[in-house]
């Protein structure tokens, strides 16, 4: 059955275990480093990379059209699950040839680092599975389930680093399998959506079994460039820091995105919530108050990263990484400015136009190629980060004038706290407390 849960339990439930994402990257990724020094590192990386870049581009977008259809016929699931992976298994099968192909040029002729590839890829396959049932289970506000899938990622990767590092067995062929089968085992807290759906009717399955598949790659279609924009913003530079300039610089950007990404994983799990609920209920009050609280919580979040940063990053990353400072800096700029563009986002998805908000992803995915091509060979990891930077304003800016326009509310409601947001606060802080007390 489903899980029915308060918007603001949601937002904790989730929010809390998209936290821990970052946090155990920060734990594990100076095991990383240590272990495998800076050039290492930088071949995890580029080894991964082409694993995490299918799993966004391969699904076609069904994650989200799962949601959005599962939210309003949540009965339907398990046939819109069958059809959504039969889809993206096809186009997973495509893409594991094409990087076949490609990985002469994205390992720079390495052939150990092509193979690693190559094993990443054929590892995100099963993957693949896993993100519709996150996608199905986000339509039918299972959020316990999805706060659990990501607690047991986080968990199983840390064990497993440690574990390897502890008995000196940490090398990259490990650290890459250890990145690509932890998602997967995770995938078991999704085990409700194999009980009997709710509500099931024969009149409203007879209905729409014929019309399912295509309604779900019609939306899919829609939202699928800007998921596969988001996927090569976020990977891109994973797979071309390292032919452009070295894997030396990709080491020090990866440590940047590591660091980056506490408040940024954090506010898309933010989106994700806002998108489900609002699937199943819209609520525009809601969205705008949950995305200036998330932006008054993301920079307050990167300020003090930001502030402290250079006291900390070489005692736990090693030395050498005194020259991710600076594209960290940036990199949490990018985070705070992206938060109004991901929350407005998700309401576009939600009121059925999620083609405007892919539309604002294709050409922030423009600007941050171009910027990489040209700022990567001279200055590297920074190069890089700056190029996010500009992306990310392009993105926010159009997103947020979409959404403003469609769901006709004026701009400032993304960016300006109102009385709603103390009230939004408050319940979280009381859910927070209650959650704290049952633990003593």
């Amino acid at each position: 059955m489903s899980e029915p849960v308060s918007y603001g339990r949601a937002m904790v439930l989730v929010t809390a275990s998209s936290l821990l994402v970052p946090v155990i990257g920060l734990v594990t990724a100076p095991v990383l480093t240590q272990s495998l020094g800076v050039v290492g590192r930088g071949e995890a990386g580029a080894a991964i990379a082409p694993n995490l870049l299918i799993v966004g581009v391969a699904t076609l977008g069904l994650p989200q059209a799962l949601t959005y259809h599962v939210a309003k016929r949540p009965h339907l699931s398990r046939i819109a699950l069958g059809w959504a992976a039969m889809f993206s298994m096809l186009v997973g099968a495509v893409t594991l040839i094409g990087v076949i192909l490609f990985t002469p040029f994205l390992s720079a002729g390495d052939e150990n680092l092509a193979g690693l590839m190559i094993l990443g890829t054929l590892l995100a396959l099963p993957a693949l599975i896993v993100s519709l049932l996150r996608g199905a289970a986000a339509g039918r506000q299972m959020w316990a389930a999805v706060a659990a899938e990501r607690v047991v990622n986080s968990v199983v990767r840390l064990i497993a680093i440690v574990g390897l590092a502890l008995l000196g067995l940490l090398d990259v062929t490990n650290a890459v399998l250890v990145m690509s089968i932890a998602p997967v085992i995770a995938g078991i807290a999704y085990w409700k959506l194999a009980l009997p759906p709710p509500k099931l009717r024969e009149v409203d399955l007879d209905a729409m079994k014929f019309r399912l598949a295509p309604a779900l790659l019609g939306f899919g279609s829609r939202i699928w460039l800007g998921s596969v924009a988001t996927m090569l913003i976020a990977r891109l530079s994973s797979l071309l820091v390292t032919p452009l300039s070295d894997v030396a610089q990709l080491g020090l950007l990866i440590v940047a995105i590591t660091i980056s990404d506490l408040p940024y994983i954090v506010t898309q799990a933010v989106r994700d919530v806002a998108f489900g609920a609002s699937s199943a209920e819209s609520d525009i009050a809601r969205l705008q108050s949950t995305s200036r609280v998330a932006t008054i919580i993301a920079f307050a979040g990167s300020v003090v990263l930001g502030a402290t940063l250079p006291l900390w990053i070489s005692f736990i990353f090693g030395k050498g990484f005194d020259a991710a400072i600076e594209p960290t800096w940036l990199l949490l700029a990018s985070s705070v400015l992206a938060v109004p563009g991901l929350v407005a986002g998700a309401g576009l998805d939600s009121a059925g136009r999620p083609g405007l908000r892919s539309f604002a992803l294709v050409l922030s995915l423009v600007l941050y190629l171009v910027g990489l091509l040209l700022l990567v060979p001279p200055i590297g990891a920074l190069g890089a980060a700056i190029a996010g930077l500009a992306s990310v304003v392009v993105s926010t800016v159009v997103v947020v004038g979409a959404a403003s326009k469609i769901l006709r509310t004026p701009v400032r409601k993304f960016f300006v706290p109102e009385r709603a947001d103390i009230k939004l606060m408050s319940e979280t802080i009381r859910i927070v407390s209650r959650r704290i007390r049952r633990m003593r």
